[in-house]
């Protein structure tokens, strides 16, 4: 028996603790992946709706990110900005929803209202605007635009979660220490190899063939999206902050979230914009 002065503290287990860990986690990620799937199946105004608010919510974490104040200039022309910019692309003024982005972005570069860090905010609006941008033009298309997403989604989150397990479950040499601490080679490679698994079988799922090309070109976008964590791990490392915002329980803020997906989607617009015709950017980036 214990001493009844010093009682014994119930020592939790580890597989206690990684529950406890990956409950909120779980739970936040179940009501997120509903909301993407129910907003992507809708397409049109659902669609353009959700993920405008998702690139405002970026724009907003990465102003407080850098130090700016919730209603000081630099986020307020951030976010008239890009709301902006997405309603004339959907209106069909693609040209103005290009160009009001640069605006926005040049007056805080040029002008910076004597904040220090609005150069910073000036990158964090083409940041949100190109995201917002990229993924409505591929959802866009009425042919592929569906698949494409869903692809994505498979391809990314695929990667993000198999990253998760097997750098805890295998662990091993250090990804990049300097920039995020607790990711492995092995995290890595099982995220690589997951992701791009599932995407093909997301492929095949809608009729397109799972190619040798095709997998060669998702095994890169699974890299891609990799780099866009390692990059905002970056950024939080030099402005000292550990997760975006509180957002969502277990998983921080919006834009630790999507970083992955963020990058893996504009290089899928621009592969579209390459390779396909006139606005079927989705057809472009898996056709070809």
């Amino acid at each position: 028996m214990g001493d009844p002065e010093h009682p014994v503290e119930p020592v939790s287990s580890p597989s206690r603790k990684l529950w406890a860990d990956l409950a909120p986690r779980v739970m936040s990620a179940i009501v997120m992946a509903i909301a993407a799937f129910a907003v992507t199946y809708w397409g049109g105004l659902a669609f353009a709706v959700f993920f405008g608010l998702v690139s405002l919510l970026i724009y907003h974490e990465w102003a407080l990110m850098v130090g700016e104040k919730r209603a000081g200039v630099p986020a307020l022309i951030g976010h008239i900005s890009i709301a902006g910019s997405l309603i004339a692309f959907y209106l069909g003024a693609w040209q103005a929803a290009l160009i009001i982005p640069f605006i926005g972005a040049g007056f805080l570069w040029f002008a910076r209202c004597s904040y220090d860090t609005a150069r910073w905010c000036a990158w964090g609006i083409l940041y949100a605007s190109i995201f917002g941008l990229s993924i409505i033009s591929l959802r866009a298309d009425a042919d592929y635009g569906f698949a494409a997403i869903i692809l994505l989604f498979a391809l990314v989150w695929g990667t993000d979660i198999a990253a998760y397990f097997s750098g805890r479950l295998i662990g091993g040499p250090k990804l990049l220490p300097r920039v995020s601490p607790k990711k492995t080679w092995s995290g890595s490679i099982g995220g690589l190899t997951v992701g791009t698994a599932l995407a093909l079988g997301a492929a095949e799922m809608f009729g397109i063939d799972a190619t040798l090309k095709l997998a060669v070109l998702l095994a890169f976008l699974s890299i891609a999206s990799q780099l866009g964590d390692l990059a905002e791990s970056h950024m939080k490392r030099m402005f000292d902050v550990k997760d975006s915002s509180n957002l969502i329980p277990g998983h921080g803020g919006v834009m630790d979230r999507v970083d992955g997906l963020l990058v893996a989607v504009v290089f899928a617009a621009i592969l579209g914009l390459i390779f396909g015709e006139g606005d079927a950017l989705a057809t472009g980036f898996l056709i070809w």
